[in-house]
């Protein structure tokens, strides 16, 4: 998985949670029987993560790996809004309250969002969390040479730091995403601390493996390739949210075998896997729980259009048609996960607000033979080996995906199947998620990958979409579209979304978006991912699953788990 919008690359990040259905252990429903007994107060436990960051930065290209704020800053780093377990924007433990029009927290003319920071809000060295801080994130994320998106920060004016408790943010315009900005969801939402830095701005080489201070519940004691070892801050100034347990380590299990078998065994006491065929089945034995639920992840196979064959729209739209979406949600997903559909909006999920129009890709169905003709239309001939060739060029495809991902594996298999019927051969080419999402999809190295996103309560697209975030040499590799799609009428009515704060106006601009996605087809949605933590239920007690379908991921309020006497 991955989070790459702004929000999303990841994206980590926020689902309107559905019930969550719960298998195993003899159990129905969260909460890993925390009524049973009394919070219990220390101890230690493990966590198996399925994949690995390859640095800690919150700012840079190592903020696209899912599993770095899982493992590392969402626990550490302050932000002013996040969003609660039902997917609604709420002011952090950082604010008094969310801005709103009443309280005076959003003015207009200029468009202004005041942000008033808790008086008790401190670093864990006992020094203020003040609006300089918010003000140096700004700076940090506006100069970081290779910052990960600079979306949103670019339309911030000034930061009126005045009152060291109150921020005051001035816009050039009106930004409705403004919720999105240093917290929620969004892969730099945090708060920085400008005296770990010495006042220094680009941050490209720092936080690489470790972080130098913590305004949250918990500090990062240590990190390596090995674990990533979470300690009690006892500086936290929201009381009831100091952790109960003294420490939780994070391990690195890649194959989900062997994370599995982590929790069965006990070695690990919880673990948040990627869906996989019959896989609430393995994870039925005794003292195992789970929860599950469709999140505000969304899986997608994305086309690189800057180099061939994808900078042709008749092969996109071919290989649209050569893509059996169904048949992979029928073959891989639906004894697990019997109300799993196909997914026909692009960018947005039908459980997250009302910015999903879930018909504008229902003419996208597995027709091989119309793939055949849209190619023999554009002057492509099928050879005799069955693979269309153009040119003296093959209708080859490197397909890449996260190495060691079985069910998008899987996925790949069915796919290649399925597009050769088509005349379009797939040609398989997996690598470790860190240099996908790190290396690959910043510089554009790729044809034709498979990864997820994730939808925000806020249905801006600009970081993954628009013209400007096409990220090049000449930037650094900065932005997060990686497709290269660039369609100057979307990016337009993106712009002019971002600016929209009334809902009814915004969401018919949000509808043009998803129909010129549809018309010029940088990348076709799958499904809304289904979300999975399993925990041992004989070992750990709490709010345990309230969290499952989030971006958050399923430990984010490990800080109320406790171990059972």
């Amino acid at each position: 998985m991955h989070r790459l919008r702004t929000v999303r690359l990841a994206a980590l990040l926020v689902g309107l949670a559905m019930v969550a259905a719960a298998c195993g252990g003899g159990d129905e429903g969260g909460g890993g029987g925390g009524t049973a007994s009394q919070p219990k107060q220390g101890g230690s436990i493990v966590i198996a993560a399925e994949q690995w960051p390859e640095c800690l930065s919150p700012i840079t290209s190592c903020a696209n790996a899912s599993w770095l704020p899982w493992t590392g800053w969402q626990y550490v780093m302050p932000r002013l809004m996040e969003i609660d377990a039902k997917g609604n924007y709420v002011a952090s433990d950082l604010l008094v309250e969310a801005p709103t029009k009443d309280n005076g927290g959003i003015q207009q003319n200029p468009f202004r969002i005041t942000y008033k920071l808790r008086p008790e809000a401190v670093w864990d060295d006992g020094s203020q969390i003040t609006s300089e801080d918010v003000k140096y994130t700004w700076d940090v994320i506006m100069k970081t040479t290779g910052t990960i998106t600079t979306t949103g920060y670019d339309q911030i004016k000034s930061i009126d730091t005045k009152d060291p408790k109150t921020a005051v943010i001035t816009f050039k315009a009106p930004y409705a995403a403004w919720g999105d900005m240093f917290g929620s969801t969004s892969t730099n939402g945090v708060v920085l601390k400008k005296s770990a830095f010495n006042g220094k701005v680009d941050l490209k080489s720092e936080m690489q493996t470790s972080y130098p201070f913590s305004g949250g519940p918990w500090k990062l004691k240590s990190w390596s390739k090995q674990q990533s070892v979470m300690v009690r801050n006892d500086k936290y100034w929201v009381k009831d949210k100091i952790p109960l347990l003294d420490q939780v380590t994070f391990v690195p299990r890649e194959d989900q075998s062997t994370e599995l078998n982590s929790l069965l065994t006990g070695e690990a006491q919880a673990i948040y896997p990627q869906p996989a065929p019959g896989i609430t089945k393995q994870l039925g034995a005794p003292g195992i729980k789970v929860s599950k639920g469709a999140g505000s992840t969304y899986e997608g196979l994305w086309m690189n259009q800057s180099k061939p064959p994808f900078d042709d729209p008749k092969v996109r739209e071919a290989f649209a048609y050569a893509v059996d979406r169904q048949g992979v949600i029928d073959a891989i997903y639906k004894s697990d996960f019997p109300e799993l559909e196909v997914l026909n909006c692009a960018g947005w999920v039908p459980t997250v607000g009302d910015w999903c129009d879930n018909t504008v890709f229902s003419d996208i169905t597995y027709q091989p033979d119309k793939a055949k003709s849209i190619l023999q239309g554009a002057g492509w001939a099928l050879g005799s080996d069955g693979i269309f060739a153009k040119g003296g060029k093959r209708l080859s495809i490197e397909f890449r995906t996260t190495a060691g991902n079985k069910i998008r594996e899987n996925t790949q298999q069915i796919l290649k199947e399925k597009t050769k019927a088509a005349g379009i051969e797939l040609v398989i080419k997996n690598v470790p998620p860190t240099q996908l999402f790190q290396s690959l999809l910043p510089k554009r190295d790729f044809q034709l990958a498979e990864f997820a996103q994730v939808a925000t309560p806020d249905p801006t697209v600009t970081a993954i979409l628009a013209c400007d975030q096409i990220p090049t040499a000449q930037n650094n590799n900065s932005g997060q579209n990686f497709y290269s799609w660039c369609n100057q009428e979307a990016t337009k009515l993106m712009k002019q979304s971002d600016a929209t704060i009334d809902h009814d106006p915004r969401k018919d601009l949000i509808f043009q978006i998803n129909k010129l996605e549809r018309q010029d087809l940088p990348w076709i949605p799958m499904f809304q991912k289904p979300l999975i933590l399993a925990w041992r239920d004989d070992k750990l007690a709490g709010p345990i699953g309230d969290y499952t379908t989030t971006s958050y991921s399923g430990f984010f309020n490990m800080y109320d788990w406790y171990l059972k006497s």
